[in-house]
């Protein structure tokens, strides 16, 4: 046990320490985690990986894919997305890299195709931490060209985990894939992802807000939470998939929680994930490395360094091209920030005997390679490209972004009390003729005295014929039931309300009277992020 403490606290002293001056150089802190493990393990061989230390190691994984999932992974950008280009461009940017990859795994490296799966999965995936913060530290985050690249990297990190998830539990435990065990794996995936998103979403808030003015408890909540965490993953062990699938899935359903309710909780966790078991986590997957890879065979080396990195840039310059997303040497450069999800899971496959310690080795040191390299090429790729004249904007902005660029800012911010809104009297025609404009799809629509009726979608319109429209008023079409904000509300909130119904507008209600004061648009959030006039 002294020996325990005593390695623990070695990697986490030297791990917060080599985290320091990995900021001030403008490099990734995971790198300085990893590379930690490495000089006290392979290197100086002061700590050496034992059982006792992989109990951290697992709570440590628990808790960044919870992170992860609460952070990153943005289901409703994802399907408000699935339309537009940006999806297109996406998926060609993680297909083209994951049919290379496999070629290499299965063909080259000799994998099971299970197994060989799971790995090309991992090459193809972009971590959107990664690129959040370089973009972030470059000042870039809140330019169009950011924009365009964070909305992609949210889709191909979601592929990613997605076709990771979907087989790693198959490739743990047969050797030879079985078509017919999909639907099974499937369906328990699905039912263990719905039990958790009502468990978090539907159950949780309410139960902890009632217990929590019952018992006045002030660290009720983050209690909660960590037990709900662990209980998570054990059920997901308990049905044969894995912890970290489960904690990545409550992270998931958390994420739609509102922005008070986060703002309560995640400091702490974040505190307690990023501030222990996250360094320790990876500082002990640093002591796993060695010079093992070095037996591989030539080709399989040239063939896994090449596939990662040629074809990872190669599939996203085609997507951006193929989409005509925008500036395609920026994107792919900024979809191949890479390193924290793949080091997580490639420790996943090692304890899994999926991969080997060489490839573990071998990959891990490419991955490290991304995360000090990418910084400056993402860098170099935005200085050459023409932001403002090139890069397109989505269609809707991700919640998640919000909640990376829009920290504390309120609806009343960004608020027009100014603006006048069509009446539920006019016909389609008059309304196409006096309220449609470029590039807006929903429109709030007010009663007569000023109250609000509702929202108009201008798909609704495509349910009448064209000769019909003088005689039908909008009140027909209108959606009635439409989430609605008041001023005090986080624009991140309203980000995920505009996703989860797949509108562009949220009427904002004056939470005294009860009336309508106001609307909140995606352009008004473009706006906002751009620096620019809202139309």
């Amino acid at each position: 046990m002294e020996h325990t403490l005593l390695s623990l606290a070695l990697l986490l002293i030297v791990a917060k320490l080599m985290e320091g001056l990995a900021l001030r150089l403008h490099q990734s802190a995971v790198a300085a985690y990893v590379i930690t493990g490495i000089l006290l393990g392979p290197v100086f061989h002061v700590v050496e990986a034992d059982s006792e230390l992989s109990l951290f190691l697992s709570v440590g994984i628990i808790f960044l894919f919870f992170l992860i999932g609460a952070d990153e992974i943005d289901v409703a950008g994802f399907f408000a997305t699935l339309r537009g280009r940006f999806f297109l461009a996406s998926a060609i940017a993680f297909v083209i890299p994951l049919g290379a990859a496999l070629a290499v795994t299965y063909y080259v490296v000799h994998m099971p195709l299970s197994n060989a799966i799971a790995v090309a999965g991992l090459i193809a995936l972009s971590s959107l931490g990664i690129v959040a913060r370089v973009l972030s530290d470059l000042g870039h985050l809140k330019e169009r060209l950011g924009l365009e690249i964070f909305t992609t990297v949210v889709i191909v990190e979601l592929i990613g985990l997605l076709v990771v998830g979907f087989t790693l539990h198959e490739a743990e435990s047969p050797e030879v894939f079985r078509a017919w065990d999909i639907p099974k794996l499937l369906g328990q995936i699905v039912g263990f992802a719905l039990v958790s998103w009502v468990l978090a979403s539907r159950i949780f808030p309410p139960v902890v807000i009632r217990l929590r003015r019952l018992l006045g408890s002030p660290h009720l909540t983050f209690g909660l939470l960590v037990g709900a965490l662990f209980l998570i993953a054990f059920g997901a062990e308990r049905i044969g998939l894995h912890g970290s699938l489960g904690a990545l899935l409550l992270g998931i359903a958390l994420s739609g929680l509102q922005q008070r309710l986060r703002s309560e909780v995640m400091p702490g966790l974040r505190s307690l994930g990023q501030g222990l078991f996250i360094p320790l986590f990876f500082a002990s997957s640093g002591l796993y490395l060695d010079l093992s890879f070095t037996a591989l065979p030539i080709w399989t080396i040239v063939g896994l360094v090449l596939v990662t990195v040629l074809g990872k840039f190669a599939g996203s310059a085609l997507a951006s091209y193929v989409a005509q997303a925008g500036v395609p040497f920026a994107i792919g450069s900024g979809l191949m920030a890479k390193g924290v999800i793949e080091v997580a899971l490639l420790l996943v496959m090692l304890e899994a005997d999926i991969i080997t310690q060489e490839l573990f080795s071998l990959l891990t040191i490419i991955m490290l390679g991304f995360m000090l390299v990418m910084p400056s090429v993402i860098g170099l790729g935005m200085s050459q490209a023409r932001v403002k004249e090139k890069a397109a904007l989505p269609r809707a902005v991700p919640p998640s972004f919000g909640r990376y660029a829009l920290d504390n800012v309120k609806v009343g911010d960004i608020l027009d009390k100014g603006r006048r809104f069509p009446s539920v009297s006019l016909s389609i025609n008059d309304f196409a003729e006096q309220w449609m404009v470029p590039d807006q799809q929903d429109y709030v629509v007010v009663e007569q005295e000023g109250q609000l009726a509702g929202v108009l979608s201008l798909r609704q319109l495509q349910r009448v014929r064209k000769d019909q429209w003088d005689k039908t008023p909008i009140s027909v079409l209108i959606k009635r039931r439409v989430p609605r904000a008041d001023p005090s509300d986080p624009v991140a909130d309203v980000l995920e309300r505009m996703a989860e119904r797949s509108i562009t507008v949220v009427p904002v209600i004056d939470p005294k009277t009860r009336t309508l004061i106001g609307s909140v648009t995606n352009r008004d959030v473009f706006a906002l992020i751009l620096g620019e006039s809202s139309p």
